[in-house]
């Protein structure tokens, strides 16, 4: 078999599987094990390449454990599936070795970078972390790490800087700024152990990006690599272990056996306690042992042609016979290692986890003997008692007795993202009541700030530690005009009466949301209210009026048939007043006699009939219903009348259809403008009247220059509800919703810090406290004696 150079502990355990075979007496064709060690780098795949053909047509090799990096064993595998050659890997983990169809003699026993991607997500949910950086060696090993975490990661996951370490210069273009940069404060290195020593030495050189600003997550670290610079403190190691650590069944007698022959053999690399041997040295010893035991099953099934090659002149002509009998049986082979059950995927050539994943954490700390020295703790670890390492798996990495020395040596854990304590901001405000104001004080020969927002930089402050230098910008800058200067770097950021728009959104980022905004419109108060002549018929519709004329006729016509019958009857002197010696008389009598009814005044005309009085009690009963019926219709009628504004909601505006285009104010280059193009316009250029800021609306409605006004909930609530604005009303519903937030560039890298404190002073009231001082007060509402809630902010 063959082999390549490694660590003295993967040597000494490969070595050992085939002692082991021999002193078990494990032959084939009658021949012992045997083995050839070769030297590779992971750099000069060529030149591997090139010693694997020597040893193919030299030593007549029938197997090959290693090599030790995924960039050789990619190209080895594509040999071998050529020759039929079994190649098992006990250290490459590229992903792209898993395909069993590009890869069909290939076979490996520790788990693939997919499943150390998948341990690392859990990490990250363990702390809520969600964001990260990464650097990887630009080679397959570290292109296929960063499929692997982008893979495992997907959006719940941001990988806010991908940088790349240039193996073939040893360098790292701008590493400090790239990181500096970057909104996340934690860093995974994908590279092989060579590579993390070089990738530290430039951080160290580059200096303000290890402790205790950024927490760096290691894939791989060199054993004797000396840890002593205290940037490196607090910095994590993640390594796929053996079960054994977890008490997983294992083959301990394997193992004692192995450990017996590898003491009296080289007793020097052995660790002195089996707790101790690396978990690579393992996997090479269950390598080993796999093609010892493959081979041997193979050739008690075909002991008249067992392994024999042919072509062996050239290593690319030389083929294994019978490889496909071979390969079936190593591809079912199951049986308990040194590493646990050894056991193959069907449709893959990675290796079943029947016992789960492993993985431990180590954290770098202070040596307790020697506190200018760091060595590796054990601070967490992972059991996966079955394969899916999913972010939905119940399988969560758990603490050990040692507690995480985290790089900012505090208590707490590590943050993701940057932050803001000791910072020192450029802010930008616009004047713009009641965010933020500014008057000169004559007293003190000062100017006083004030406002919602002036307030709230200084609660931020407050929580986040940071110092601010507050910017006034100009006043005939609009709102997009500081969405462009955001963006371009002219501010560092801006905070306004600004709402996030979709277009705003492609060019800057927001923080999240200070309140919700609407838009809303306002007008002109109506003045009095005038009835006119015929205001007391309005109430009551052309239906209603003609049910009581018919009402009132029948009324006519049966009190007097009624009493006309009945003095017939009776003596001229027992007649009723109704009845008349003329018909003309009677009727005009029972006309006089109903109206006095139906008014309920009553008439000194008196009935004597019990169908006449019957009639005129049931006028009175119907009086009075109309009566209470006309005094509400009439009392709502004129409060409605009152209080119904001309326009009663935006699409009243619609293509200009109420009034002419050049009476409606809106805010240029503002989320108003851009509601009214898409909306109200569709698309069309219309001559509104175009203002610079929302202060100009209320003054131009006052002065009658436009007769509406397209205005922020907020703004329009404070507005009319001051002094000298009311005249001013909002009218209709609220309509187009944005967010107001701080206006930050994108991927600025406080930005989460940020967030995190708005939350939390959300969550505490402090901004609802502030929304009520500074958009609640109902002065003019006060004043026309109705004090109610308005409609607030939305």
């Amino acid at each position: 078999m063959l082999t390549y150079d490694s660590t003295p502990q993967e040597h000494a355990m490969f070595m050992t599987a085939i002692l082991l075979s021999q002193q078990y007496n494990m032959t084939v064709n009658g021949k012992q094990f045997a083995y050839r060690l070769e030297h590779s780098n992971g750099r000069d795949v060529i030149e591997t390449l090139y010693r694997t053909c020597m040893a193919i047509t030299e030593n007549k090799i029938i197997g090959i454990v290693g090599p030790a990096y995924s960039s050789e064993a990619r190209l080895l595998a594509r040999l071998c599936n050529r020759a039929g050659f079994p190649v098992i890997g006990y250290s490459t983990t590229d992903p792209e070795l898993s395909d069993r169809n590009a890869y069909q003699t290939f076979y490996r026993t520790i788990p693939s970078d997919i499943i150390t991607a998948q341990a690392l997500l859990k990490l990250f949910q363990k702390y809520d972390w969600n964001s990260t950086n990464i650097i990887y060696q630009d080679d397959n090993y570290g292109e296929g790490g960063l499929q692997a975490i982008k893979k495992a990661f997907t959006d719940e996951i941001k990988i806010s800087q991908k940088i790349k370490y240039d193996l073939s210069t040893d360098h790292i273009d701008d590493l400090r700024s790239q990181l500096e940069e970057s909104p996340s404060r934690i860093v995974i290195v994908w590279a092989d152990e060579n590579v993390t020593t070089k990738i530290i030495q430039l951080a160290l050189e580059a200096g303000d990006i290890l402790a205790p600003s950024f927490l760096w997550i290691f894939t791989a670290l060199h054993s004797k690599m000396q840890l002593k610079d205290k940037q490196l403190i607090g910095m994590l190691l993640i390594r796929p272990v053996t079960p054994q650590i977890f008490n997983v069944s294992t083959n301990t007698t394997l193992l004692k056996d192995a450990i017996d022959i590898w003491k009296n053999y080289d007793n020097q690399s052995y660790p002195g306690d089996e707790t101790k041997i690396d978990g690579y040295a393992l996997y090479a010893f269950d390598s080993a042992w796999l093609l010892i035991l493959g081979f041997q099953e193979f050739c008690q099934r075909n002991s008249n042609n067992c392994l024999s090659l042919v072509n062996t002149k050239h290593c690319f002509t030389t083929r294994l016979t019978n490889r496909d009998k071979l390969h079936q049986i190593l591809k079912n082979i199951s049986f308990l290692g040194v590493s646990g059950y050894v056991q193959f995927l069907e449709n893959a050539t990675d290796r079943l986890t029947r016992s789960g994943s492993h993985f431990i954490i180590d954290n770098l700390q202070p040596s307790k003997s020697n506190t200018n020295e760091l060595y590796a703790e054990e601070v967490l670890k992972l059991n996966g008692s079955t394969s899916n390492l999913t972010r939905d798996s119940t399988t969560q990495w758990i603490s050990t007795l040692n507690p995480i020395r985290w790089p900012a040596y505090s208590g707490a854990k590590q943050n993701h993202y940057a932050s803001l304590k000791g910072v020192r901001l450029n802010i930008t405000v616009p004047i713009s009541p009641p965010f933020y104001m500014e008057e000169f004080n004559n007293s003190t020969n000062k100017t006083d700030k004030s406002g919602y927002l002036y307030r709230l930089i200084s609660l931020l402050e407050q929580r986040a530690g940071f110092s601010s230098n507050l910017i006034v910008a100009p006043d005939d800058i609009s709102y997009d005009e500081l969405v462009e200067c955001v963006r371009n770097g002219t501010y560092e950021i801006v905070m306004a009466d600004l709402a996030q728009t979709p277009s705003r959104s492609n060019k800057i980022d927001f923080s999240v949301s200070i309140y919700d905004n609407y838009m809303r419109l306002v007008i002109r108060k109506s003045g009095k209210v005038y009835a006119s002549w015929h205001a007391f018929v309005l109430p009551f519709d052309g239906h209603v009026w003609l049910v009581i004329g018919i009402t009132l006729g029948m009324s006519v016509l049966l009190i007097f048939g009624y009493e006309k019958v009945e003095g017939k009857r009776q003596p001229d002197k027992k007649k009723s007043d109704i009845c008349d010696q003329s018909i003309l008389g009677s009727f005009l009598k029972s006309f006089y006699h109903t109206i006095g009814a139906m008014a309920q005044t009553g008439s000194e005309l008196r009935v004597k009939s019990f169908g006449g009085r019957g009639q005129t009690i049931l006028l009175w009963l119907t009086s009075i219903y109309l009566v209470s019926l006309l005094t509400s219709s009439m009392t709502t009628y004129f409060i409605e009348k009152q209080k119904k504004p001309w326009i009663q909601s935006i699409e009243d505006l619609k293509m200009c259809g109420k009034l002419s285009c050049d009476r409606i104010g809106v805010v240029e280059r503002s989320q108003h403008e851009e509601y009214v193009m898409q909306h109200l316009m569709n698309g069309n250029q219309m001559d509104y009247h175009r203002l610079k800021h929302q202060r100009e609306c209320y003054a131009k409605l006052l002065n009658y220059h436009i007769d509406v006004a397209i205005a922020d909930s907020s703004s329009a609530e404070y507005f009319t509800q001051t002094k000298q604005y009311c005249q001013l009303e909002v009218v209709g519903f609220p309509f187009g919703k944005t967010d107001f937030g701080i206006a930050v560039p994108k991927l600025w890298r406080y930005k989460q810090d940020l967030d995190n404190h708005i939350m939390k002073l959300k969550e505490e009231g402090e901004i609802d406290r502030l929304l009520e001082e500074y958009f609640q007060e109902k002065y003019c509402d006060k004043k026309d004696g109705h004090e109610g809630v308005g409609d607030g902010l939305h």
